[in-house]
This record gives structure tokens, C-alpha cells and sequence, in this order.
């Protein structure tokens, strides 16, 4: 039984099945969809491969991925917003709104990034292996469609907090680069007085090690986290879709990757480098890793987090190219560990950091901000429940 002014989302949208040999111009941007429902470039390698045969997308137009939803409990779906039509898998369902002056486009895509959309996505979904999610599915799940000018405003109220979180990234993107810029200064000056010597990575940290296969229990809301490569974004880990455990799950793994404030998080595998470090809060010790991503301990008396960062920041291009695979890159945890640096003695490395620990306090504070604006946007997308 339906509630109040909620309709079939089927009420308001339609397919499209335009192939990219239809289309009067024929289109090379292939994209995916990541799992925080954002468009991406695809990874799939496409040489040789027939593209006219793949889906057209065009402004303000929806593209979703109908399998492994029962899976990840996660509907990958995404609204292109730009001007220039895209392609994607000729596996993704696309489709569009008949009646934006019935239902906004933005609007549907809001209600489709909330967590309760996904629950409602996963139920629905059939089961196969795959865990798929059809378009009957899809439009049989409803959403509350208030006036235009109503859904108007809580687009702008929406875009008025995700613009800011992207202002604070960008300046966040920023202040990495002044930091980098001044490792390089004291690198240099460091270099002239001869103060550098040729160690291992071994040398500055106390452990190096990685997390575990996927083979854990899921447990919704666990409070218990087994993150991967897709959680890490901006210099934090992402926990809005991350994979929650069961706890003695979490405890098995945790005995190897001990994940504690100032540890530095690096993926090893695919894109290689993606560079955290551990927050000083409640989820840090409640987090564990998949395979993909690597866990360094700075040595007490040798290293710090922030020095540690910027070195593996100064160094990555040579460390990237350690990694090797056929489909993949990967990056061996010997080879990791035996990786060479140069690094000056331990009175040095407090200097350094010393003088860079303004700027990574300062970009904790604009991630803060932003954990607030999330939680702002949260609270945004429940009310949109009970208009």
C-alpha cells in the first residue's frame, strides 16, 4: 500500500535504448558508474572493442548498473550533468523523465542516494548469484513527489552543502601541494648539507603489512568496518558505503592491520598510492582492510606520520612503478618493503614536522567541516521521506 503523495517511480521515467551507431554523433567518452554513484572513466580495456554497440547518455539522463546489487547492497546509478553525451556498457539500464515539470530530474537523483533507496534496491533485488535488479524492479520502488517548487528548493538546499564540500576539497587539494612543496625545500636543503642517508622503507616503519581477502560476513550496521579501495577519497576514508563485518570477523583481521591514528593508509593494488592517514576517532579502531590496501606503522625514534606521508608522496612515482600484473597493478609487499630512501636523521624529521603540522591540522579541520556538511546533507535526505 502506498503512503501519502509517494508514486512508482515507473509513474515518471521511461528507457532509453540509444546505441551509440544511432546516435548522428558517435561518442568515445566511456564511463562507468563508482559506487558513491558519481560518473567515472571505465576501466574496462576497450582496444579492438566494438563501441557502437555500447548505450548513449545524454544530459540529465540516468544510467544504472543492475548487477552485483544484491551483492554490494549498493544501487550504482548516476544523472550526467554535462553538456557532452557519454557512453556506457551496453549492460547498464538507461533512461530518462518524461515530465520535468512533474518530476525534476536532480530531484530523483537525491532520493536515489539515499541509504534507504539502496535497502529497498537490495530487497527487491532477485536471487541469482548476481544479485541482479531489473527495470520492472526499478520503477516498482516509489518515492514522494512533492510540487515542483518544493522539490526546487531541496535541490538548491542540496547543492548549496555539496558545493561547499567541494570548495573545502579543492582547498584541501591545495594545501597537499604546499606541503609537498615544502618536503621538497628541506629535501634539497637536507641533500646540501649531506644529511641524507639511503635506508629502507622497512627501516622507518614498524610494521608494513596489508589486510585479508573479501571472505568476511557481512553485518549491517556492525559499526564494524572492512574497507577497500573504493572507500578511500580526499584524504579520508569514505564509511558512507564501506562494508561493515561482523565483529569477529573484524577482530581476526585486525590482529594484522592494527589500524591506529597516524598509520598510513596506501593502495596497492589497480590505482596505485591513493595516501591517507589515520584520524584520531572512534572508527579508526573499529576499521580493517581488504587486500588492496596497505597499512604503514612510522617507527617511534625514526619517523613520523607526516614526514612518512610526504616522503611516500615525494617517492610515488618510482614506488608505483614497482607494481606489476597482468590485469591489474600490484604492488608486492616486499618489493614495498625493500623499496630505498633517502631520509636524514630523526632530529630532522621533527622539524619538518613540525613546520608542516599547521597545514595537516588545518586540512583535518576542512575534512571535519565537511564530515559536518555530510551529516547535514544526511539529515537533507531523510526529511525528503516525510514531505
Amino acid at each position: 500500500m502506498m503512503r501519502g503523495n509517494y508514486k512508482p517511480i515507473g509513474d515518471y521515467v521511461k528507457q532509453v535504448k540509444l546505441k551509440n551507431k544511432d546516435n548522428s554523433l558517435s561518442v568515445e567518452h566511456l564511463r562507468g558508474i563508482r559506487i558513491n554513484k558519481e560518473f567515472m572513466p571505465s576501466v574496462a580495456n576497450v582496444t579492438g572493442t566494438d563501441l557502437s554497440k555500447y548505450r548513449v547518455v545524454k544530459q540529465y539522463q540516468f544510467a544504472y548498473n543492475p548487477m552485483h546489487v544484491g551483492r554490494d547492497e549498493v544501487l550504482p546509478i548516476s544523472m550526467l550533468t554535462d553538456e557532452e553525451a557519454i557512453i556506457v556498457s551496453p549492460a547498464y539500464v538507461i533512461f530518462e523523465v518524461t515530465d520535468t515539470s512533474e518530476l525534476l530530474p536532480e530531484y530523483l537523483m537525491i532520493w536515489c542516494r539515499r541509504s534507504e533507496f539502496d535497502r529497498n534496491a537490495w530487497f527487491t533485488t532477485d536471487s541469482s548469484v548476481r544479485g541482479g535488479f531489473s527495470w520492472d524492479d526499478f520503477c516498482g520502488l516509489e518515492l514522494p513527489v512533492p510540487s515542483i517548487e518544493k522539490q526546487a528548493s531541496i535541490v538548491k538546499e542540496y547543492h548549496t552543502i555539496t558545493d561547499r564540500i567541494q570548495l573545502n576539497e579543492l582547498l584541501n587539494q591545495k594545501l597537499e601541494e604546499t606541503a609537498q612543496a615544502i618536503y621538497k625545500e628541506w629535501f634539497e636543503k637536507w641533500q646540501t648539507a649531506q644529511l641524507l642517508e639511503k635506508k629502507d622503507l622497512n627501516y622507518l616503519c614498524a610494521l608494513i603489512t596489508d589486510g585479508k581477502h573479501g571472505d568476511c560476513t557481512n553485518r549491517f550496521n556492525s559499526g564494524y568496518y572492512f574497507v577497500s579501495i573504493k572507500d578511500l577519497e580526499y584524504g579520508e576514508i569514505n564509511y558512507e558505503y564501506a562494508r561493515q563485518i561482523t565483529q569477529k570477523d573484524f577482530e581476526e583481521t585486525d590482529k594484522r592491520t592494527k589500524f591506529t591514528s597516524g598509520d598510513i593508509l596506501f593502495t596497492n593494488t589497480g590505482t596505485i598510492g591513493k595516501m591517507i592517514i589515520g584520524k584520531n576517532n572512534l572508527e579508526t579502531r573499529r576499521t580493517t582492510f581488504q587486500k588492496s590496501v596497505a597499512i604503514l606503522k612510522p617507527e617511534e625514534n625514526k619517523s613520523k606520520s607526516y614526514y612518512l606521508y610526504s616522503l611516500l608522496k615525494y617517492y610515488l612515482t618510482d614506488i608505483q612503478e614497482l607494481a606489476s600484473g597482468t590485469s591489474q597493478a600490484n604492488l608486492l609487499l616486499g618489493d614495498f618493503r625493500s623499496f630505498m630512501v633517502m631520509c636524514p636523521n630523526f632530529d630532522e624529521v621533527c622539524k619538518y614536522e613540525k613546520q608542516v603540522t599547521p597545514i595537516f591540522n588545518n586540512l583535518d579541520n576542512k575534512r571535519k567541516e565537511n564530515e559536518h556538511l555530510k551529516q547535514l546533507k544526511k539529515v537533507l535526505l531523510s526529511k525528503m521521506a516525510v514531505i
